[in-house]
């Protein structure tokens, strides 16, 4: 198998994955991760906002509630029911699209803020994920993540499963990956596109 077909593959599997069983649920219990988000990156009224493996919506919501137009993408569409769902409670309109993050279907430098709650982790080519990210922020727009931290204990948790999950591609990695130190080198945690 190339490269290229094992990370379709994992892709595939991590939409299933996400597809399967209640995430929704598990989503309500992070929601707060998302609205710190949105304050941090200065989400203003008006605003263009892309959220990044979007899932239910943690960062979308606050961010369309801050007064921003909002485009939530995700690779697993079976999510966008409940981020409706949701988003109608709020009070607010989301345009949801399916939509690799390796892969965004949209121009370079739409976006004023470029947003993920504990999504864009999960991409397994990280480098390529930042590159898209990047892309589609304007000059001057801002990029916000909120990532599971390597050393805390989610990250330590993934440390421990990883040996009896089947092995990744090896271009692919963790989700824990986006925030260890050597990865985020001289990075702030909200980067302004430039």
């Amino acid at each position: 198998m190339t490269v290229t077909a094992e990370i379709q593959a994992l892709k595939e599997a991590h939409r299933k994955t996400w597809a399967s069983g209640d995430y929704p649920r598990v989503a309500e219990l992070v929601t707060d991760v998302g609205e710190r988000i949105v304050e941090r990156a200065g989400v203003r009224p008006g605003s263009e906002v892309l959220d990044v493996a979007a899932g239910t919506g943690n960062a979308a919501i606050p961010a369309a509630r801050a007064g921003a137009h909002v485009v939530a993408v995700d690779l697993t569409p079976e999510l966008f029911l409940a981020g409706c769902r949701r988003a109608l409670d709020a009070g607010v309109e989301i345009d949801w699209i399916t939509a690799d993050a390796e892969d965004l279907p949209f121009e370079d430098e739409r976006f004023d803020y470029v947003l993920s709650s504990l999504g864009v982790q999960f991409v397994p080519r990280h480098e390529i994920v930042a590159r898209e990210l990047l892309r589609v922020c304007r000059p001057g727009g801002t990029i916000a993540l909120g990532n599971w931290a390597a050393d805390g204990y989610i990250g330590r948790f993934w440390t421990i499963l990883g040996p009896y999950l089947p092995a990744p591609p090896s271009d692919a990695l963790p989700p824990a990956g986006w925030a260890a130190s050597s990865t985020l080198r001289s990075c702030s945690p909200i980067t302004r596109c430039s």
